[in-house]
């Protein structure tokens, strides 16, 4: 069905839509625990500053809302691939629309000329699902473009040969989908709409995915681009903490050191008390900021090892300053979440970034991730007084051969210096552990737990993933190099479905990360992947009775004051 135009009808404006994940249904009930989204803010920040209204709804919101206890038996619809397949070819589906219409019930749409609908990145099925459905349901009522975005597109991209199906459903429908940093292609889409361009020469825009002559296909991507979020239209008390007035410190301590992003963790358990039987407590926001993006390291298990990554693309000072400080204005907080690959990705930017904070005296609170490499107890010092609270340090693991098999580029001994000075500065450290690398073998492992152990006075917490090929990074590309042999056909689109619509009857906050491990390896003249995982096992039990048990003691303490 081809979309009206009616440049007459209306003034350039959109309509941004998050498609909502499992995790939200536990809200409001057993705790607030919502994250802003920061992807639908960049959006919002950069079409508005070009002069396109937008309007924005965080459908999380609703579905907790609207879907509690029994009801979400109503949600198993999004599930069914072969319903999903009928409605996105015929749009015909009363209990799909039942679900729609529950969603976005009370908003007025038809005063949008545009829609985008973001299906997140939580790699959630309900999540993708329902925001295909959502924009074929936008594209058949209101006959208005509908963009579709979100990292789960890129995702799903690079297994495309796991998800042909669901492609070549979703891409003989919709001519906006975006793989990639979104802005700049929905901006580009509404000026050629505007100026009359035909479907053909607009399809030519980069980041816009579709079909030739049979095969899955996306243009080269805009460059992602720094901008200042804005999140106007939402209401920002489903996103707030409860933070106790006049004591920095332990806010500090509750949402930095102790976050609340997973399923019982202290952070949420102290949010919920401070909410529900807390006094002189202060509803604040913790603010997602990203001023870097990309990476000038090639870590080969990693995404951000892709070639067509580019260089880094790192914001000046100034503005990042400029863009914090009127955040910080209006929306009222001094506290920030940057979700950078690395803070210190150049020592220039740190340095002076820091020194203007420091200057200006510009007070705000934040964490990042951070690498190793370029760090002194200088430099930690000045971003401790520049706000620094926290850093996650990409560690992995504390195997010289294995930080070499994949292109690690740290030094261990200057590692532990670097968590050693965090700790004697007052910056929490957090690192990241992978198990199940290539030819990770015990001994190996051994050096893992040796490591943490060691350091076990300086490190806060460690971030324990089970290791997954992906198709665009390094080990992806040249499995043969790193001595694997890489198993493509594990399961299938149809599988994961039926795999996560037994998970959603069960518990409908359990998102399973294991959707990302689609593919596996044989190590050649090695271990089979079924010895690999086996192993794996082992060690994951083992990592988390070393885990810092201060966050278990903490997340109790609180649940049996809750229970009082």
């Amino acid at each position: 069905m081809q979309e009206e135009r009616d440049p007459e009808a209306m003034t350039d404006s959109i309509c941004l839509f998050m498609s909502p994940s499992e995790s939200s249904l536990s809200y409001p009930d057993k705790v607030n625990r919502l994250q802003l989204s920061l992807g639908l803010g960049v959006i919002s920040g950069y079409l508005q500053d070009r002069g396109v209204s937008v309007g924005m709804s965080d459908l999380n919101v609703n579905l907790s809302e609207v879907f509690a206890g029994s009801d979400r038996s109503r949600l198993e619809c999004i599930y069914s691939q072969s319903r999903f397949e009928h409605y996105l070819q015929f749009g015909m589906d009363r209990e799909i629309e039942e679900v729609i219409l529950d969603l976005i019930s009370g908003q007025h749409l038809d005063q949008y000329r545009f829609f985008g609908v973001s299906i997140g990145a939580d790699f959630s099925f309900l999540q993708i699902q329902f925001g295909f459905l959502l924009a074929k349901y936008l594209k058949k009522t209101y006959k208005r473009p509908v963009f579709i975005g979100g990292n789960n597109i890129s995702f799903m991209y690079i297994f495309r040969d796991v998800f042909e199906k669901l492609w070549l459903t979703v891409l003989s429908e919709f001519d906006y989908v975006i793989k990639g940093a979104g802005e700049e292609t929905i901006y580009q889409v509404i000026r050629q709409w505007n100026e009359g361009a035909e479907l053909e020469e607009i399809r030519k825009t980069p980041g816009l995915m579709s079909l030739q002559d049979g095969a899955i296909a996306a243009n080269p991507e805009y460059k992602p681009q720094v901008v200042k979020p804005d999140w106007t239209g939402l209401t920002m008390r489903h996103y707030e903490r409860y933070m106790k007035k006049d004591q920095t410190d332990e806010n500090l301590i509750y949402f930095y050191k102790w976050p609340d992003t997973y399923e019982g963790s202290p952070g949420q358990m102290i949010n919920q008390y401070n909410r529900e039987r807390g006094s002189e407590v202060e509803p604040k926001l913790i603010l997602p900021y990203i001023f870097n993006y990309n990476c000038p390291f090639s870590c080969a298990f990693c995404t951000q090892s892709d070639y067509d990554r580019g260089s880094v693309i790192g914001g000046d000072p100034d503005r990042v300053i400029q863009d914090i400080c009127e955040l910080k204005e209006k929306y009222h907080t001094e506290y920030f979440y940057f979700l950078n690959n690395a803070f210190n990705f150049s020592a220039k930017f740190v340095d002076e970034f820091c020194r203007k904070i420091i200057k200006n005296n510009i007070r705000i609170h934040w964490s990042d991730c951070a690498r190793f490499n370029h760090l002194t107890y200088e430099r930690l010092a000045l971003m401790k007084e520049a706000g620094c609270v926290k850093l996650t340090f990409g560690f992995e693991s504390g195997s010289d051969k294995i930080i070499r098999l994949i292109n690690k580029r740290i030094d261990l001994d200057h590692a532990r210096r670097v968590l050693k000075w965090c700790h004697e500065i007052g910056i929490w450290a957090d690192i990241e552990v992978i198990v199940g690398l290539p030819h990770e073998y015990d001994e190996d492992f051994a050096e893992t737990c040796r490591f943490i152990v060691e350091n076990k006075a300086y490190i806060n917490y460690f971030w324990i993933n089970e290791f997954f090929v992906v198709p665009n990074s390094l080990i992806g590309r040249h499995p043969e190099k790193y001595r694997i042999e890489l198993l493509k056909k594990r399961t299938t689109y149809e599988q994961l479905l039926e795999q996560n619509l037994k998970y959603f009857k069960n518990s409908a906050s359990n998102i399973m990360t294991s959707n990302s491990r689609l593919y596996g390896f044989n190590e050649l003249d090695g271990r089979t992947f079924e010895d690999i995982l086996k192993s794996d096992r082992k060690k994951l039990d083992t990592l988390n009775r070393l885990q810092n048990k201060e966050f278990a003691q903490a997340a109790q303490f609180y649940t049996a004051l809750l229970a009082r």
